[in-house]
């Protein structure tokens, strides 16, 4: 049974406090903010690896996290639902690999869509409903035993000095607490609306510039979105808002008869590679997982189980 701190109480630092205490380690969870504050809280939180590499990880991350995500859906109260979804793309042949193995996919005709698409597939993924998935998985740590700290590091001396092994899931904080200048803010705005009925949820990447998702949950709907890579402006932008709104509008025109609930602004936390390692220029063990991008919740618990792993292998 080892000593852990977990730096970070995002969706990714509460999986892998939440996968450690099932594998019997004392944990503690060392975070700036409460979780409905992090920048998971703004998170459409629909299954899809998006902004993250290297895509062989990834991919296998993705499958696993999808495979705990499916069983969480039949749990009451986690807040995780199977959302019939369609997704839109340019190529007439995209590739589908990240998909996991008898995942039943549905072809579409693109052409009701719009113009300019090439191919329209329908399944069903995981969605989390951050509003009640993050606050489930702060109390799943808790009832596992381990304890939610509120605490801000300059350095991870303290956390050393508490605990044996420290696992970082910092996200963007990490560019200040590592020194790592790969990390590159990606800017995502989204709208939540009154709920209204659905055929299916929506997701059309085949502008970088501007992603769009219409994800109906249970007392709203997300509404997206921006990719501005660099930007670091984290107050709503009325323009954006508007942008928004006409692209997900074109897709279900019943959406212009709803109301905004809120408008939320969170900076992705990317770089050309996620960083799930070892420190190799640590003296003490540091396990480093941060850097997801826009796929915090599509590769939580296969991160975790990684991290848990490493973890392992120290004893």
């Amino acid at each position: 049974m080892t000593d852990i701190v977990v730096v970070g109480g995002g969706v990714i630092g509460l999986t892998a406090a939440a996968e450690l205490l099932a594998r019997g380690h004392r944990v503690e969870v060392w975070t700036r903010d409460d979780v409905r504050d992090t920048v998971s809280a703004v998170a459409a939180a629909v299954w899809y690896p998006y902004l993250a590499e290297p895509r062989e990880r990834v991919d296998a991350w993705a499958k696993e996290t999808h495979a705990r995500l499916v069983e969480l859906a039949a749990a009451p109260g986690s807040g995780v639902s199977l959302l019939p979804l369609v997704e839109l793309f340019a190529t007439a042949t995209p590739s589908l690999t990240f998909l996991p193995p008898g995942v039943a996919v549905t072809r579409r005709d693109p052409r009701p869509f719009g113009a300019g698409y090439g191919a329209a597939i329908e399944l069903a993924v995981p969605l989390c409903d951050t509003t009640v998935y993050l606050p489930w998985l702060r109390d799943l740590v808790v009832a596992r035993g381990g304890a939610i700290v509120r605490r801000e590091l300059a350095d991870f001396e303290p956390a050393f000095a508490a605990a044996s092994v420290v696992v970082n899931c910092t996200g963007l904080g990490a560019r200040e607490l590592c020194g790592d200048g790969s990390l590159v803010p990606v800017r995502g705005q989204v709208l939540c609306v009154d709920a209204i009925e659905l055929p299916h949820g929506l997701i059309d990447d085949t502008d970088p510039a501007q992603p769009i998702y219409v994800l109906p949950r249970g007392g709203d709907v997300v509404l997206g979105g921006t990719a501005q890579r660099g930007v670091e402006d984290r107050d709503a932008d009325p323009a954006a808002t508007g942008a928004i709104r006409v692209a997900c509008e074109r897709h279900f025109p019943a959406l212009a008869h709803t109301a905004i609930r809120g408008v939320k602004v969170g900076l992705r936390p990317f770089r050309p590679a996620v960083r799930l390692e070892v420190d190799p220029g640590s003296e003490r063990p540091l396990i480093h997982d941060y850097g997801h991008g826009g796929s915090g919740f599509t590769l939580a618990w296969g991160c975790a189980v990684e991290v848990a792993n490493l973890v392992d292998a120290f004893e």
